[in-house]
């Protein structure tokens, strides 16, 4: 297929998406998304080159940063005795954009509440400054809502265990042309986002721990795992090896090299803590849709892993 054909199909998926009030188009990757709207607005608002990060909940930027220091682009980074709304007031009304994330990731802790989201929208659209939003499709935000401030885009992506797709929504504000859409593949699906729910009982409390206060929300997509004295790139291997499990529906933090790990602290706060991610799984709910049976084969298989270690140290 010609590239001429490519562009105009990808023109036309967005379009087909498209109402006169809310915009979209689609991207392979978040990071792709994210690359395309920062850098489109850059040139196109090129005497606006500051940007604002608040640097919290997602890894996208990290890949980012190195590319706006390059360019010299000046950077304001919302420091840890900031509150969101605080550092958004202070910002030069020169900004070309701010970016920013509502959940963690990988915990799928919440951030942001829905309300603490509007907020952030209106405080930079009265500023006439864009607001990108990284979020993941479970969230299930209120984008009309939220799109009536016309300076707001939300980048939609699957998450930890979902296709890495994204979905951007913006209003006509964002006149900056698409830079990258039209040289990505041509293969694009509309995916219909489903909560996936689970009736399961907690585990014992002995056998682990929530990973923050249980105050703090979460996004219900996922379980996350804290064992005790326990490795959780090993128990996630064992039940991978006893097929209990779908490898794309767990997540070890320790199973990424140390290069990766050591830059999760810049968004991540908590990940220096080296005995938390060690321990650390993190499980899609579908996992437990699917095999019935896996609660009890996680706690025999972590039963296994501590009297294999008491033998050992013994």
């Amino acid at each position: 297929m010609n590239h001429f054909e490519t562009s105009d199909q990808y023109f036309k998926l967005n379009q087909a998406h498209s109402t006169d009030v809310i915009k979209t188009r689609f991207y392979q990757t978040a990071q792709l998304a994210t690359y395309d709207v920062c850098f489109s607005l850059l040139q196109f608002l090129s005497h606006r080159p500051k940007i604002s990060i608040i640097r919290q909940g997602t890894s996208i930027f990290e890949s980012l940063i190195p590319i706006f220091l390059r360019q010299q682009n000046p950077i304001q980074f919302k420091s840890e005795n900031q509150n969101a709304i605080q550092f958004l007031s202070e910002i030069d009304k020169e900004t070309n954009f701010v970016l920013w994330s509502a959940e963690n990731e990988i915990t799928g802790e919440i951030i942001y509440s829905d309300q603490q989201i509007e907020e952030i929208h209106k405080t930079l659209s009265d500023k006439r400054i864009f607001s990108i939003q990284i979020t993941q499709s479970s969230r299930f935000l209120n984008k009309p809502v939220i799109l009536k401030k016309n300076y707001a885009i939300v980048v939609e992506c699957g998450g930890l265990f979902e296709s890495n797709q994204a979905q951007i929504f913006f209003t006509e504000k964002l006149k900056a042309p698409t830079l990258i859409g039209g040289f990505q593949e041509n293969k694009f699906y509309l995916t219909e986002n489903k909560s996936l729910t689970s009736s399961l009982q907690k585990l014992p409390e002995h056998q682990y721990s929530n990973l923050f206060q249980p105050s703090i929300e979460y996004l219900s997509d996922r379980q996350v795992l804290v064992f005790k004295k326990c490795s959780g790139q090993m128990l996630m291997q064992k039940l991978i090896e006893n097929k209990s499990i779908n490898p794309n529906l767990i997540f070890a933090p320790s199973s990424l090299p140390t290069w990766v790990l050591d830059g999760f602290r810049n968004w991540w706060p908590e990940s220096a803590n080296s005995e938390l991610i060690l321990n650390m799984v993190v499980i899609s709910n579908q996992a437990f849709i699917l095999n019935s049976d896996l609660e009890v084969e996680i706690l025999q298989i972590y039963k296994n892993i501590q009297s294999q270690t008491s033998w050992a140290v013994e």
